[in-house]
C-alpha cells in the first residue's frame, strides 16, 4: 500500500524502481501470444521493454512521496500492463519531458509512456499508440472560482501554463477567438515549466487561473489537495496520450495495439483507471488517432 498524504493508495502488482536499469518484475519469458503478436527481435529476445518516462506528473507518472526511488502511477501500472500480456519486463529509463521523443529516435527506448499527447506535428517525428483521452482544464481555487460563468469572463485574465504542453498555444487560442476577436483583452499566459508550478502562481496571487490536463486534477481532488482547486469554463480541445515508438516501427506499434486491446477486454484497464480516479478518460486504442 501506498500513502499519500494521509490517503492509502492500493499499489498496482509491479511498482517500478526508479534507477536508469532498474527492472520491474512481469513474465519473464516471451509468452506464444507474444510471438505470435510480432514483437520486434531485440525486444522478444531480450525479453524487456524499455519504457522512457518523465515521473513529474500524477497520476500518470510520479514519485512515491513515501519513497523517492518509487516512481508510481497510471502510466506505470498500464506499461506493466502491457508488457506482461506481451510476456516480457519493463525497465524504466528516467527521461526530462522535453527529450521523450528523441530518446525514441535515438534508440534508447524502445517506447515512452508519460502523459504525453498525440499531436500531427509530433506524428511527424513518432508513431503513437494511443491509450487515453485528454483534455486541458481552466481552473481556480475554489474560493475564486465563482466569477468564471462565462467564456468571456476569462479575457484579460493571467493564466499560468506549462509551456511544454499543447496547452500554452491553446490558451493563445482561447484568446484570440474569445476575447481579441470580440476587442476584449488578451489573456496573459504566465509560462511555468510545469503543472505544479502553474499551481503555485495561482496560490500565491500571481495567476488568476491555470491550466492542466483534467486527469492532473482528478488526482488532485481524490488524493492530495482534496476542494482546493474548481475546474471552470469548458475543456479545452481534446489530445489523446499515446506510447511513442519509433515512427517507422509499425511491428512494435502493432504489438503494443493489441496489448492494450486485451487489457481492456480483460479488465485490467479498466482497473488501472479507476485506482487513479481516471474512468472518464478511457479511450478505444488505436495507432495515430489524432488526424
Amino acid at each position: 500500500m501506498i500513502k499519500v498524504k494521509g490517503r492509502t493508495v492500493a499499489a498496482g502488482a509491479a511498482l517500478a524502481v526508479l534507477t536508469l536499469s532498474g527492472c520491474v518484475p512481469a513474465q519473464t519469458t516471451p509468452s506464444a501470444d507474444a510471438s505470435a503478436g510480432g514483437l520486434p527481435p531485440a525486444i522478444a529476445q531480450s525479453g524487456t521493454l524499455k519504457v522512457g518516462t518523465s515521473p513529474a506528473y500524477a497520476p500518470m507518472a510520479f514519485k512515491n512521496p513515501d519513497n523517492a526511488n518509487e516512481t508510481i502511477g497510471a502510466d506505470i501500472d498500464l506499461a506493466n500492463a502491457v508488457a506482461k500480456q506481451l510476456g516480457v519486463k519493463v525497465e524504466l529509463v528516467e527521461t526530462p519531458f522535453d527529450q521523450l521523443i528523441n530518446s525514441v529516435a535515438t534508440g534508447r527506448v524502445d517506447t515512452v509512456m508519460s502523459g504525453i499527447s498525440d499531436t500531427v506535428e509530433r506524428q511527424k517525428s513518432a508513431t503513437f499508440v494511443d491509450y487515453l483521452n485528454s483534455q486541458g482544464r481552466f481552473y481556480a481555487l475554489t474560493d475564486k472560482a465563482g466569477g468564471y460563468t462565462g467564456e468571456d469572463t476569462i479575457c484579460g485574465k493571467t493564466v499560468a501554463v506549462s509551456s511544454k504542453t499543447d496547452y500554452y498555444d491553446q490558451v493563445a487560442d482561447v484568446s484570440k477567438k474569445v476575447c481579441e476577436s470580440a476587442g476584449k483583452p488578451a489573456i496573459e499566459r504566465l509560462s511555468t515549466d510545469s503543472g505544479a508550478a502553474a499551481r503555485l502562481q495561482i496560490e500565491q496571487g500571481r495567476a488568476d487561473l491555470a491550466v492542466q490536463g483534467g486527469e492532473g486534477i482528478a488526482y488532485l481532488d481524490k488524493f492530495t489537495e482534496k476542494g482546493k482547486y474548481k475546474v471552470v469554463l469548458d475543456p479545452l480541445p481534446g489530445t489523446p496520450f499515446g506510447a511513442i515508438v519509433m515512427k517507422d516501427d509499425m511491428q512494435l506499434a502493432n504489438a503494443l495495439l493489441k496489448a492494450f486491446q486485451d487489457i481492456q477486454a480483460n479488465g485490467e484497464y479498466d482497473k488501472i483507471l479507476t485506482k487513479w480516479g481516471l474512468e472518464e478518460y478511457k479511450l478505444a486504442p488505436v495507432i495515430n488517432g489524432t488526424k
